[in-house]
C-alpha cells in the first residue's frame, strides 16, 4: 500500500531523491542562524516573523530530505513541506497546522499586501519553530 508521501510523489508534489548529510547539515545551520535572528527583539515583528518562517521551512525541508523526498518546485511546494510533517516527523496536528497558518500569513503579506505580522504573531511563531527545531534535531539523532 502506498504511503501518504508516495501518493504525493504520484501527484508530482514530491519526488524521491536520496539525501546527503552535507545538505541536511547546511539546512540545519541555516535554520539555526535564522532562528537566532528571529529571537532578536531589537528587530521588528515583520522581520522576526519572516526569519522564523524561513527557519521553519529549512527545518521541515531537512526532515523531508532525511526521509528521502524533495518537494517539487511547482506552485504550492512550500505548503506541502509543512503538511507532510505528520509523516516525516510524527508532528502533532497543532504544530503542523500552526506552521501551515504561518505559511498562509506569510503569503498574505507577500502577495496580497496584508498588514505586517504583529509582535505577538512573531513571538508565537518563534516559539513554534523552536519546538520544531527540537523535534527535528531529536529525529536526526535517532536516525544516526
Amino acid at each position: 500500500m502506498a504511503t501518504p508521501l508516495d501518493k504525493l510523489v504520484e501527484a508530482r508534489q514530491l519526488r524521491t531523491e536520496p539525501s546527503s548529510p552535507a545538505e541536511i547539515d547546511a539546512l540545519l545551520k541555516r535554520a539555526a542562524g535564522l532562528l537566532t535572528d528571529a529571537g532578536n527583539t531589537a528587530l521588528g515583528p515583520a522581520s522576526r516573523f519572516s526569519l522564523a518562517y524561513d527557519a521553519a521551512f529549512a527545518l521541515a525541508t531537512a526532515v523531508l530530505r532525511l526521509a528521502g523526498y524533495r518537494a517539487d518546485a511547482a506552485r504550492g511546494h512550500r505548503a506541502v513541506i509543512f503538511q507532510v510533517l505528520p509523516h516525516t516527523l510524527d508532528a502533532p496536528a497543532e504544530l503542523w497546522t500552526a506552521l501551515s497558518a504561518a505559511h498562509d500569513r506569510r503569503n498574505a503579506v507577500e502577495y496580497s499586501a496584508a498588514l505586517a505580522p504583529t509582535d505577538a504573531e512573531a513571538r508565537d511563531l518563534v516559539s513554534v519553530v523552536r519546538r520544531l527545531d527540537g523535534m527535528v534535531r531529536a529525529r536526526l539523532v535517532k536516525a544516526k
